[in-house]
């Protein structure tokens, strides 16, 4: 056996150990009725990805939708105590890991479904995936091998999907599933991100994904920036500050890498500021001129005089019409009456599967 093989057994087999005792069954439910749709998520303070927020106020609005008999909770498996405190959010929290097959819905994210499914599927336990990000589908592999990477999407009741092009690359690598793939709609809080009339001369970005290409990006532009106009940095800050930095900016530099959905390039535009980068491929279902211009990956001269192009439009020009009309575009979108109405497709259909 090679060696890269061996190494991986070893590996998949030590997490496996770590987690087999992770979930156990429980008879205790509030109602044999009842759906608890359960979000199963990683453990993890130090990375503040959209996709933990989407999940975090997905799993809230199911609660909030007053559906009855339906309730949802997020559960932290490895450490039932951890929660995110980056974002406001209203979640309920499963505060251990006994599961009820009668009631128990699990939504396990894609970079969990290896040893997750396994798991769950032997005490049971129904379950689907959220696919946040195509481009991650293969993570598992570092602990596992694929067939036991397919198993685990063939033995799923439904998969969610973020995106288009998330829909997409799960139906090219599994062609066989396509039927289970579901779109699901994310929110875009309007109430948070919106344009100030006090705009600056300044450009925002976040560097956490590429954060050379935004180096070299600021390097290049230290001798051709204008002296009316700064750069600044947004990491590591909560989105209630994010919110205030977009409303004061005019210009976001997009570093998305091979994302799932990209979500701050539409704060940005919400905010009102003109986006300039990359589209990381899942923002083409979003990419609009004259708001979003795109740029390729690692063309970094080109980043640096369309950036220099832009700020000449916004100080000789108004931005037009078409400009709004994308911001009305982005708002129904990625609307809570959107994200509504996906999520009642999809608990309908567990509801379905539940009852078999």
């Amino acid at each position: 056996m090679p060696l890269k093989s061996l190494l991986r057994n070893v590996k998949s087999s030590m997490t496996l150990y770590k987690l087999s005792k992770l979930y156990s069954l429980s008879e205790n439910a509030d109602s044999e009725n009842t759906l608890n749709i359960v979000y199963v998520m990683h453990t993890d303070g130090n990375l503040k990805t959209g996709g933990d927020k989407v999940i975090y106020k997905q799993s809230a609005l199911i609660n909030q939708m007053g559906l009855k008999q339906v309730r949802s909770q997020v559960l932290h498996a490895e450490n039932t105590d951890f929660q995110h405190q980056w974002f406001d959010h209203s979640t309920t929290f499963r505060k251990d890991t006994k599961l009820n097959p009668r009631t128990d819905f699990i939504i396990l994210p894609e970079i969990m479904v290896v040893p997750h499914a396994s798991l769950l599927s032997k005490l049971g336990i129904r379950y689907g995936i959220f696919v946040q990000n195509g481009y991650s589908l293969s993570i598992p592999l570092f602990i596992s091998d694929y067939e036991a990477l397919k198993e685990a999407y063939q033995n799923a009741e439904i998969i969610l999907s973020i995106s288009d092009d998330t829909s997409d690359c799960l139906k090219l690598i599994f062609p066989d599933l396509a039927s289970k793939v579901q779109r699901l709609i994310c929110t875009v809080d309007l109430d948070k991100f919106k344009t100030d009339n006090k705009k600056e001369n300044l450009i925002t970005y976040m560097p956490r994904k590429l954060a050379k290409h935004a180096d070299l990006v600021n390097f290049f532009l230290r001798e051709n920036l204008p002296k009316n106009w700064k750069l600044q940095s947004i990491h590591g800050v909560s989105e209630t500050r994010v919110a205030e930095v977009l409303s004061k900016s005019k210009i976001f530099l997009s570093f998305s890498e091979l994302e799932g959905l990209s979500l701050p390039p539409i704060e940005a535009a919400l905010s009102g500021n003109l986006v300039i980068g990359y589209t990381g491929e899942a923002a083409r279902e979003y990419w609009r001129n004259p708001i979003f211009t795109e740029i390729n990956c690692g063309d970094i001269k080109s980043f640096i005089k369309e950036i220099l192009a832009k700020i000449n439009v916004l100080e000789s020009e108004e931005l037009t019409d078409d400009f709004a009309n994308i911001q009305t575009f982005l708002a129904n979108r990625y609307s809570k009456e959107a994200e509504i109405q996906s999520i009642n497709k999809f608990i309908e259909q567990v509801a379905v599967l539940m009852a078999r």
